[in-house]
């Protein structure tokens, strides 16, 4: 545990604050106890919701379904052992919650992102190719289960270096004074290790994506413009409301 801290030496020797003496310390706990209550709510009542209604079973909503339980994975266990960052000078849940803390926070994360792509790529071939029903010999759906659940095996896979890594560790603040802290970075790697890993989070879980989604988008809107550009005068009823309904899925 960390050594109990006098206040006013800290300050003196160091400028460090002790959280008692923070005004975030009352602040932002209650700002993650209304995240925790909305996002348990919100995300519950979409997954029975859709879970439960045989009419919203389509390929949209089961990327849908996987992004709310990656959302309310990270909700009830980020959110709550982050908190205590703005409450104690010390990481009190030990070295084994540390592991899983960093390791949910990247799960959520590349389930959030892979998910959002996929779902940009299933409304593209959507518009672009209404018709479509079948893939590689598979219906619609069992496809969107399957690629949803190499998604969560992605991320977890690329969560694997936190849940190994991450550990406890001792910063000292002042003489004879330290505080406990969560680190995702081991020591021993040095800062090579810390900068090619911030590295290859922004390209795997932001660069990467944002371009595979511009692009999708992209050509979603260059075929709506083109379509309705060169669309024939002489177009049947069901082609009109076959035009319509696939655009509607982009919404």
């Amino acid at each position: 545990m960390a050594v109990n801290l006098n206040a006013t030496s800290l300050v003196e020797e160091n400028g460090y604050i002790p959280y008692i003496h923070r005004p975030e310390t009352n602040i932002v706990p209650g700002i993650f106890l209304i995240i925790l209550i909305v996002g348990v709510f919100g995300n519950g009542m979409m997954m029975i919701t859709l879970g439960a209604d045989s009419n919203t079973k389509n390929t949209s909503n089961v990327y849908i379904f996987s992004l709310a339980l990656g959302d309310l994975l990270v909700i009830l266990t980020s959110v709550p052992l982050t908190s205590v960052i703005f409450t104690f000078d010390s990481w009190p849940w030990g070295q084994t919650v540390c592991k899983l803390s960093e390791c949910v926070k990247d799960i959520s994360v590349g389930v959030s992102v892979f998910t959002l792509t996929a779902l940009s790529a299933e409304r593209y071939y959507a518009v672009v190719n209404p018709i479509r029903r079948h893939v590689a010999g598979m219906k619609a759906i069992p496809l969107a289960i399957l690629i949803a659940c190499l998604i969560w095996v992605l991320a977890i896979v690329l969560s694997m270096p936190a849940a190994v890594f991450s550990h406890v560790m001792n910063v000292d603040i002042a003489t004879n004074s330290s505080v406990h802290i969560c680190n995702p970075f081991p020591v021993e790697l040095g800062a090579s290790y810390r900068r090619d890993v911030v590295l290859f989070k922004f390209l795997a879980y932001y660069v990467i994506p944002l371009l595979i989604i511009a692009g999708y988008y992209f050509q979603i809107a260059r075929h709506l413009q083109l379509s309705t550009r060169n669309m024939p005068c002489e177009l049947s009823a069901i082609q009109r409301l076959e035009q319509i309904r696939s655009r509607r899925k982009v919404e």
